[in-house]
Protein backbone atom coordinates (compact mmCIF):
# COMPACT_ATOMS: atom_id res chain seq x y z
CA UNK A 1 0.00 0.00 0.00
CA UNK A 2 2.68 2.35 0.57
CA UNK A 3 4.37 1.83 -2.84
CA UNK A 4 1.41 2.52 -4.43
CA UNK A 5 0.55 5.95 -2.13
CA UNK A 6 4.31 6.51 -2.87
CA UNK A 7 4.22 6.53 -6.86
CA UNK A 8 0.78 8.46 -6.83
CA UNK A 9 2.49 11.13 -4.62
CA UNK A 10 5.54 11.31 -7.15
CA UNK A 11 2.75 11.57 -9.85
CA UNK A 12 1.66 14.27 -8.70
CA UNK A 13 4.06 16.27 -7.60
CA UNK A 14 6.17 15.97 -10.74
CA UNK A 15 2.99 16.95 -12.81
CA UNK A 16 3.04 20.12 -10.49
CA UNK A 17 6.67 20.72 -10.58
CA UNK A 18 7.09 20.97 -14.39
CA UNK A 19 6.98 24.68 -14.84
CA UNK A 20 9.81 25.06 -12.22
CA UNK A 21 11.55 22.16 -14.09
CA UNK A 22 11.58 24.39 -17.14
CA UNK A 23 12.59 26.89 -15.57
CA UNK A 24 15.73 25.18 -14.00
CA UNK A 25 16.77 24.59 -17.64
CA UNK A 26 16.14 27.23 -18.77
CA UNK A 27 18.20 28.82 -15.80
CA UNK A 28 20.73 26.78 -16.58
CA UNK A 29 21.85 28.26 -20.08
CA UNK A 30 22.73 31.81 -17.60
CA UNK A 31 24.08 30.25 -14.33
CA UNK A 32 24.52 26.14 -13.51
CA UNK A 33 25.13 27.52 -9.56
CA UNK A 34 21.02 28.49 -10.12
CA UNK A 35 20.35 25.39 -12.45
CA UNK A 36 21.62 23.58 -8.99
CA UNK A 37 19.83 25.08 -6.63
CA UNK A 38 16.67 24.81 -8.45
CA UNK A 39 17.10 21.15 -8.98
CA UNK A 40 17.93 20.38 -5.30
CA UNK A 41 14.78 22.44 -4.60
CA UNK A 42 12.59 20.73 -6.53
CA UNK A 43 14.34 17.10 -5.41
CA UNK A 44 14.53 17.44 -2.12
CA UNK A 45 10.66 18.22 -1.57
CA UNK A 46 9.74 14.90 -3.63
CA UNK A 47 12.30 12.76 -1.44
CA UNK A 48 11.36 14.58 2.03
CA UNK A 49 7.82 13.11 1.23
CA UNK A 50 8.73 10.00 0.11
CA UNK A 51 10.62 9.23 3.29
CA UNK A 52 7.40 10.51 5.23
CA UNK A 53 5.40 7.99 3.37
CA UNK A 54 7.77 5.26 3.94
CA UNK A 55 7.01 5.87 8.04
CA UNK A 56 10.89 5.06 8.42
CA UNK A 57 12.46 6.15 11.56
CA UNK A 58 15.48 8.43 10.80
CA UNK A 59 18.57 8.98 13.07
CA UNK A 60 20.96 11.33 11.91
CA UNK A 61 24.34 12.09 13.60
CA UNK A 62 27.47 13.44 12.54
CA UNK A 63 25.96 16.89 10.33
CA UNK A 64 28.42 19.04 12.63
CA UNK A 65 31.17 17.52 10.74
CA UNK A 66 30.27 18.33 7.51
CA UNK A 67 31.88 21.71 6.13
CA UNK A 68 31.08 24.39 4.60
CA UNK A 69 33.54 24.08 2.02
CA UNK A 70 32.81 21.93 -1.08
CA UNK A 71 33.27 18.30 -0.18
CA UNK A 72 33.00 15.09 -1.61
CA UNK A 73 30.77 12.83 0.02
CA UNK A 74 31.66 9.20 0.07
CA UNK A 75 29.83 5.99 1.55
CA UNK A 76 28.46 2.30 1.57
CA UNK A 77 25.32 1.70 -0.63
CA UNK A 78 22.61 -0.24 0.49
CA UNK A 79 19.53 1.02 -1.12
CA UNK A 80 17.58 2.71 -3.74
CA UNK A 81 16.74 4.81 -0.58
CA UNK A 82 20.17 6.00 0.70
CA UNK A 83 19.82 8.63 -1.99
CA UNK A 84 16.41 9.52 -1.52
CA UNK A 85 17.97 10.33 2.44
CA UNK A 86 20.64 11.71 1.33
CA UNK A 87 19.34 14.58 -0.84
CA UNK A 88 16.75 14.79 1.94
CA UNK A 89 19.46 15.50 5.00
CA UNK A 90 22.24 17.13 2.65
CA UNK A 91 21.57 20.85 2.60
CA UNK A 92 23.42 21.91 -0.17
CA UNK A 93 23.01 21.66 -3.83
CA UNK A 94 25.69 18.95 -4.70
CA UNK A 95 26.10 16.68 -7.95
CA UNK A 96 26.44 12.11 -8.10
CA UNK A 97 27.81 9.97 -10.41
CA UNK A 98 24.53 7.23 -10.70
CA UNK A 99 24.33 4.24 -13.34
CA UNK A 100 23.25 4.74 -16.40
CA UNK A 101 20.48 3.04 -16.51
CA UNK A 102 19.11 5.57 -14.01
CA UNK A 103 18.64 7.92 -18.08
CA UNK A 104 15.97 5.60 -18.75
CA UNK A 105 13.77 6.77 -16.58
CA UNK A 106 11.74 9.15 -18.29
CA UNK A 107 11.18 12.23 -15.94
CA UNK A 108 13.32 10.99 -13.49
CA UNK A 109 16.71 11.54 -15.74
CA UNK A 110 15.50 14.94 -16.33
CA UNK A 111 15.35 16.11 -12.64
CA UNK A 112 18.75 14.37 -11.70
CA UNK A 113 21.07 16.09 -14.45
CA UNK A 114 18.60 19.39 -13.47
CA UNK A 115 20.50 18.55 -9.95
CA UNK A 116 24.07 17.93 -11.63
CA UNK A 117 23.84 14.49 -11.82
CA UNK A 118 26.26 12.50 -13.98
CA UNK A 119 25.44 9.06 -15.45
CA UNK A 120 28.35 6.44 -15.94
CA UNK A 121 28.83 3.53 -18.32
CA UNK A 122 30.43 0.88 -16.62
CA UNK A 123 31.13 -0.86 -19.81
CA UNK A 124 32.91 1.87 -21.47
CA UNK A 125 36.09 3.19 -20.02
CA UNK A 126 36.38 6.21 -22.22
CA UNK A 127 33.31 7.44 -21.55
CA UNK A 128 33.67 6.59 -18.09
CA UNK A 129 36.96 8.33 -17.73
CA UNK A 130 35.01 11.60 -19.25
CA UNK A 131 32.87 11.52 -16.39
CA UNK A 132 35.26 11.48 -13.91
CA UNK A 133 37.08 14.52 -15.07
CA UNK A 134 33.77 16.09 -15.82
CA UNK A 135 33.02 15.49 -11.75
CA UNK A 136 36.41 16.80 -10.95
CA UNK A 137 35.54 19.84 -12.90
CA UNK A 138 31.89 20.09 -10.67
CA UNK A 139 34.24 20.01 -7.89
CA UNK A 140 36.76 22.82 -8.82
CA UNK A 141 33.39 24.70 -9.61
CA UNK A 142 32.42 24.67 -6.22
CA UNK A 143 29.22 21.74 -6.25
CA UNK A 144 29.95 18.96 -3.67
CA UNK A 145 29.73 15.79 -5.07
CA UNK A 146 28.48 12.35 -3.89
CA UNK A 147 29.76 8.57 -4.66
CA UNK A 148 29.31 4.91 -3.95
CA UNK A 149 32.57 3.84 -4.34
CA UNK A 150 31.47 0.02 -4.02
CA UNK A 151 30.05 0.53 -7.67
CA UNK A 152 26.92 -1.51 -6.93
CA UNK A 153 24.45 -2.19 -3.82
CA UNK A 154 25.61 -4.56 -2.24
CA UNK A 155 22.69 -7.55 -1.56
CA UNK A 156 24.82 -10.05 0.51
CA UNK A 157 26.16 -9.18 3.63
CA UNK A 158 25.82 -5.64 5.85
CA UNK A 159 29.72 -5.02 5.14
CA UNK A 160 30.60 -2.74 2.50
CA UNK A 161 31.96 -4.08 -0.80
CA UNK A 162 35.63 -3.00 -1.67
CA UNK A 163 35.69 0.46 -2.77
CA UNK A 164 37.12 1.26 -6.19
CA UNK A 165 40.79 3.18 -5.59
CA UNK A 166 39.44 5.23 -9.03
CA UNK A 167 36.53 6.68 -7.63
CA UNK A 168 38.68 9.14 -5.05
CA UNK A 169 40.67 10.74 -8.12
CA UNK A 170 37.61 13.21 -7.42
CA UNK A 171 38.26 14.47 -4.45
CA UNK A 172 42.34 14.00 -5.03
CA UNK A 173 42.32 16.05 -8.31
CA UNK A 174 40.23 18.60 -7.08
CA UNK A 175 41.53 18.39 -3.45
CA UNK A 176 38.29 18.75 -1.90
CA UNK A 177 37.72 16.76 1.51
CA UNK A 178 36.34 13.77 1.81
CA UNK A 179 32.72 13.19 4.56
CA UNK A 180 32.38 9.73 4.71
CA UNK A 181 29.27 8.61 5.51
CA UNK A 182 27.43 5.00 6.83
CA UNK A 183 24.23 4.19 6.32
CA UNK A 184 21.84 1.38 8.00
CA UNK A 185 18.54 0.24 7.36
CA UNK A 186 17.31 1.55 3.95
CA UNK A 187 17.32 -2.02 2.33
CA UNK A 188 14.96 -2.88 4.60
CA UNK A 189 12.72 -0.41 3.01
CA UNK A 190 12.41 -2.34 -0.28
CA UNK A 191 15.05 -4.20 -1.30
CA UNK A 192 14.83 -7.04 1.07
CA UNK A 193 11.02 -7.39 0.63
CA UNK A 194 9.33 -9.41 -1.83
CA UNK A 195 7.87 -7.50 -4.68
CA UNK A 196 6.71 -4.13 -4.99
CA UNK A 197 6.03 -3.77 -1.01
CA UNK A 198 7.51 -0.58 0.79
CA UNK A 199 8.13 -1.36 4.77
CA UNK A 200 8.72 1.05 7.57
CA UNK A 201 12.69 1.03 8.77
CA UNK A 202 14.64 2.14 11.50
CA UNK A 203 17.64 3.75 9.92
CA UNK A 204 20.70 5.42 10.49
CA UNK A 205 22.79 7.69 9.08
CA UNK A 206 25.96 9.16 10.37
CA UNK A 207 28.53 11.00 9.03
CA UNK A 208 32.68 10.92 10.19
CA UNK A 209 34.88 13.67 10.03
CA UNK A 210 36.83 15.06 6.89
CA UNK A 211 39.43 13.25 4.81
CA UNK A 212 42.02 15.34 3.32
CA UNK A 213 43.63 12.64 1.56
CA UNK A 214 47.05 15.14 0.80
CA UNK A 215 47.17 15.19 4.07
CA UNK A 216 47.44 11.57 4.27
CA UNK A 217 50.61 9.58 5.23
CA UNK A 218 51.62 8.30 2.05
CA UNK A 219 51.27 4.36 2.92
CA UNK A 220 47.65 5.46 3.73
CA UNK A 221 47.54 7.49 0.21
CA UNK A 222 48.70 4.61 -1.99
CA UNK A 223 45.71 2.84 -0.40
CA UNK A 224 43.12 5.69 -0.12
CA UNK A 225 40.62 3.21 -1.13
CA UNK A 226 40.88 0.80 1.90
CA UNK A 227 41.56 3.83 4.56
CA UNK A 228 38.35 5.44 3.23
CA UNK A 229 36.52 2.26 3.48
CA UNK A 230 37.82 1.58 7.40
CA UNK A 231 36.76 5.12 8.44
CA UNK A 232 33.24 3.89 6.59
CA UNK A 233 33.20 0.94 8.66
CA UNK A 234 33.68 2.50 11.70
CA UNK A 235 30.94 4.57 11.64
CA UNK A 236 28.93 1.87 10.85
CA UNK A 237 29.72 -0.16 13.69
CA UNK A 238 28.09 3.40 16.10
Amino acid sequence: MRAVIIIIFMAIYLILALPVLIIGFIAGLFSKDTQYKIGKFIVTHICRGIMFLTGSRVTITGLENIPDETVLFVGNHRSIFDVVLLIKVINRPFGFIGKKELTKIPYLNLLLKLMGGLFLDRTNFREGLKIILSGIEMLKSGLSMLIFPEGTRNKESEEPLPFKQGSLKLAEKANVPIVPFGIKGTDNIYENNNGLVVKSSRVKLNFGKPILLSELPQEDMKKSAVYVRSEILQLLSK
